[in-house]
């Protein structure tokens, strides 16, 4: 048995990236959501009789410097009000997280433009999103002149016999800049020495009673889908884009459509995809994210007077123009689309030949014979069949099918269009709240998705977390949360009473070291 001390350093304090994920994992709010209200702070809140005040300091950083009056007003709040030994001998100098030389360091970190103004303070004056943000921003700039975590860790060996099982744990011995901050962290993160449980108190030589073996099969499971702060990390740290621009790239990809978002992670559209192939196809150099960090550099230099721009422009166009001129669009419809058994099809209608054309909403396909034969039909073969139900529609009591439109499966009356009725798909659970409404998955005007009664706005029960049909063994009521994380495992809780049951274990520390 080996046991050993561990020290966990505050974190700096917010730049424009940490802060948006840090927004995303413990406030869920969006990138775009967080830089407007992170605005409003920074231009000024009205605060009672002293009129508007800036909050915080500028919000689009790269830099984690902090002023040194501000440091050492955060330092004398410390410890007038968590005492010395949460107050380090000296000032916490942070380095910067990015590996880049050219940051923006033009502005320091983001903080509160006085520390003694409290988040409680400021409560009355702040809707919901300004207050949880700015007290974000708050116990993060304080907590990073704080005394660091320390953690006692504790490895234990099990001697089998053929086997030697090893179990690692660890507890808090000081909570440090804990008493004020916690980070968040993702399903796919890293364990840390938080997340593991303790292991109660053993001497060499002890005697354990095995009362269980809980068998485990993992297999190597892909990468899991960009969450908002997964893939303002990810941008980051390929050096594509700005503080300023993290937050307009992710609305790109909503509001063209090349993504959408479900459960918060990303997933590409079919037109997505379908961009995605024709520009790796056509413009290999430049739909490559080395490309885009080249850019960015050379911006920089520019920027600095070390480039000439006309040289960008230069060594650009020339090979982007011959790129372009070599583009077929014909032959680029036909590999995209895989139509390459069109010239044996024939026209339905008259029975000539069909065609690729280009109209207002893309290509589709037509008869050659246009204008004299009106035949035409899409390019996509793949529409998903309606599956039957036993819905009935509320309007005009016509059956109702399920359909697959852009944000998934819908109900819709079979009458359509004479009847325009639609409704969700029930998952199959009885609202907790109303128990009349069933529940089903539905979408907020910013486009995230949600749960809620089917009887809104008379029943206005909803939930982030996903229902499953499933009957809880405590009360009985068919319906819980599913949620599952690498720390926890799957865990579901039950909608109706709260109880909650572990449906499968994460994997334990313990594992085989010799054999």
């Amino acid at each position: 048995m080996e046991k050993g001390e561990r020290r966990r350093p505050a974190p700096p304090p917010f730049r424009t990236a940490t802060l948006q994920q840090e927004a995303a994992k413990q406030l869920s709010f969006s990138a775009a959501v967080t830089m407007r209200i992170a605005q409003q702070l920074y231009e000024g809140v009205e605060v009672g009789a002293e009129g508007p005040v800036g909050l915080i300091t500028y919000m689009r950083t790269d830099s984690v410097r902090v002023a040194d009056s501000a440091v050492a007003q955060a330092r004398e709040f410390i410890g007038q009000e968590f005492g010395k030994r949460y107050l380090p001998d000296a000032p916490v100098v942070h380095k910067g997280g990015k590996s880049n030389s050219r940051v923006q360091d033009a502005h320091e970190a983001i903080r509160p433009t006085d520390v003694l103004r409290r988040p409680e303070g400021l409560k009355e004056h702040l809707d919901a999103r300004q207050f949880k943000l700015y007290q974000l921003i708050w116990r993060r700039f304080v907590a990073s002149q704080m005394t660091p975590a320390v953690f006692e860790t504790t490895k234990v060996d099990f001697d089998l016999g053929r086997y030697v099982f090893r179990a690692t744990g660890s507890r808090v011995l000081f909570d440090g800049y804990h008493v004020l901050y916690h980070e968040a962290h993702e399903p796919e993160d890293a364990k840390t020495l938080e997340d593991l449980p303790p292991i109660p108190p053993l001497a060499q030589g002890d005697v354990v009673t095995l009362k269980q073996i809980t068998p485990n099969q993992h297999f190597t499971e892909p990468p899991p889908r960009f969450s908002e702060a997964s893939l303002v990390k990810e941008l980051e740290r390929l050096g594509i884009g700005r503080p300023s621009t993290y937050a307009a790239i992710i609305s790109t990809l909503k509001t063209r459509w090349y993504a959408t978002a479900k459960d918060r992670r990303f997933a590409p559209t079919p037109l997505g995809e379908t961009v995605w192939q024709v520009m790796k196809r056509s413009f290999p150099a430049v739909f490559e994210v080395g490309f885009t960090a080249q850019m960015e550099d050379e911006l920089d230099k520019v920027e600095e007077g070390d480039l000439g721009w006309q040289t960008v422009l230069g060594d650009f166009w020339g090979p982007f123009s011959r790129a372009l001129d070599a583009v077929d669009v014909q032959k680029l419809i036909h590999d995209v689309h895989d139509l390459s058994g069109l010239h044996k099809e024939k026209c339905p209608t008259c029975e000539s030949g069909l065609v690729v054309r280009s109209g207002r909403f893309g290509p589709f396909i037509a008869c050659a014979r246009y204008p004299e034969c009106r035949f035409t039909r899409p390019l996509r073969r793949d529409k998903v069949p309606d599956k039957p139900t036993n819905e009935v529609c509320q309007e005009c009591g016509a059956p109702m099918v399920i359909k697959t439109g852009r944000y998934g499966e819908f109900l819709a009356c079979t009458r359509f269009p004479a009847c325009k009725h639609t409704r969700p798909v029930p998952l199959g659970v009885k609202c907790p709240k109303c128990g009349v409404g069933d529940l089903a998955e539905r979408r907020t005007k910013k486009g995230r998705n949600f749960f809620g009664c089917l009887r809104y706005p008379e029943c206005d029960y909803s939930t982030w977390t996903r229902p499953v049909p499933v009957a809880c063994p405590s009360c009985g009521f068919v319906g819980m949360e599913e949620k599952q994380t690498k720390a926890r495992g799957v865990s579901r809780k039950c909608l109706k009473c709260g109880h909650e049951i572990q449906v499968e274990e994460a994997v334990t520390p313990a594992e085989t070291v010799a054999g």
